[in-house]
Formats: C-alpha cells, sequence, structure tokens
C-alpha cells in the first residue's frame, strides 16, 4: 500500500531530507511513502512550473491508497492550504486520511478574539480539515513540541502510520 505524504515540509531547506526519513517510516510498518519530492521539478515559467508541481501532486495521490497529513498550523493559525486540498482530494476520491500535528493546542484555544465565532469544538483546526480525519475513522494525532523541532520531530507522523497499519490489518 502507498502513502501520500502531504505537509507543508516540502518548503523547508531540507524537505528532501525529511522526506527520505518519512518514506523509511512507512518502509518500517510495510507501506510505500510517496512524498511530493519523489518527481523531479518541472521546468519552465513560473506559473507552468506551479500548474506542473500540481499534476504531478494529483497524479501521485491518484496512485495512493492512504493520506498523511501534517496539520501543524503553517504560517499562521491553521495548516498549510495545500495540505488541506490534499486532504479533501483523498477524502473525496474515498480514500483514508490520517493527520498529526506539532502543535497540540485546540483551534479555539489559538484563536485571536476578534469578535466572530470560533469553532469551538475541541478540534486542532477547521471542522471541514480535521472531518475527513475523523471520517477515515481515527482523530488528528496531536504533540506539543518545541519550536526548534516543530518540522523534524516525526513522532506524532509516526503514530500515524502505526493507525494506518493497525487499519490495513483490521
Amino acid at each position: 500500500m502507498k502513502i501520500y505524504l502531504a505537509g507543508p515540509e516540502v518548503f523547508l531547506a531540507d524537505a528532501v531530507a525529511i522526506g527520505v526519513r518519512k518514506k523509511a517510516i512507512c518502509n518500517d510498518y510495510g507501506f510505500e511513502g510517496v512524498y511530493p519530492f519523489d518527481e523531479p521539478l518541472p521546468s519552465g515559467g513560473p506559473s507552468d512550473v506551479g500548474h506542473r508541481i500540481f499534476d504531478n501532486c494529483v497524479a501521485m495521490m491518484d496512485r495512493c491508497d492512504i493520506a498523511i497529513a501534517n496539520m501543524t498550523p503553517w504560517r499562521g493559525l491553521s495548516m498549510d492550504v495545500g495540505t488541506a486540498v490534499e486532504v479533501g482530494y483523498m477524502h473525496a476520491q474515498g480514500k483514508p486520511v490520517f493527520g498529526y500535528t506539532n502543535v497540540a493546542a485546540d483551534y479555539a484555544d489559538r484563536c485571536d478574539d476578534d469578535g466572530c465565532d470560533i469553532e469551538a469544538f475541541g478540534f486542532h483546526d477547521n471542522l471541514m480539515c480535521e472531518g475527513p480525519v475523523w471520517h477515515s475513522g481515527g482523530s488528528v494525532v496531536r504533540a506539543d513540541v518545541s519550536l526548534a523541532e516543530r518540522w523534524t520531530n516525526l513522532e506524532a507522523f509516526e503514530a500515524c502510520v502505526r493507525r494506518a497499519r493497525q487499519r490495513a490489518d483490521a
């Protein structure tokens, strides 16, 4: 079984090394990890490259059986918006989605009071982000790691891989 590895790590300086580590953990549990940088970056003008990267990611997700999404807040209050799209895409395909975060606080606790309603459901993120994980029979694995380890600590990721293995074996 193949697992699509979704998350904002692709924007980090050590993105390839993180992908290698994640794929090794998947392999330890009998899965094949599929990471966006498994495909070479296309060439061309900026918009052409962006569209080709999108096409490559969709093709990779189509070949996968499961997704594991890093839902750690990225550049703000919520998870990376591109990862959220990938979560929705995999869910719409009827494929299980597992999620993890290295920031344990509830979404409502991270929101500033701006006078608008806040989704206070005890979720890590917006209900439309967390819903596919719940619908897949799980919950978002939460860890609370230091800022220095926020993008390199893979304990919660490994817990998701373990859950995926348990579900696959059931």
